[in-house]
């Protein structure tokens, strides 16, 4: 996964949703030069935090990630000679990012 790519990404989805960098730090619970960090390439990010990005930015962590999105048939998790794909893999992420956030939505009240 490249950095640079991903950041730019994120920097896309934001602009065409017309969110200021501000907007989507704090609907990504992050701070402002932290997402210029990762908008410019120059940091990686959690699995929490992609989760929180892709909330915000109201896309599947797949396409921030890859630069695509998955088919309603791809959300299967697939099997290969008894291993994980990738597709499966990040299809768990996403239930068990989903499922923390519902958890500390409940812990903060």
């Amino acid at each position: 996964m490249d950095n640079c790519v991903v950041g730019e990404r994120i920097r896309d989805l934001r602009l065409e949703r017309g969110m200021t960098r501000e907007d989507l730090a704090e609907a990504a619970e992050l701070s402002t030069s932290f997402l210029y960090e990762i908008e410019t390439g120059k940091k990686g990010f959690s699995a929490y935090t992609l989760g929180n990005l892709a909330r915000a930015l109201g896309v599947q962590t797949d396409y921030i990630l890859l630069g695509r999105v998955r088919k309603k048939e791809e959300k299967k998790l697939p099997q290969v000679e008894g291993k994980a794909t990738l597709d499966s893999l990040l299809n768990i992420q996403q239930l068990l990012l989903d499922a923390c956030h519902q958890i500390q939505t409940l812990i903060d009240g």
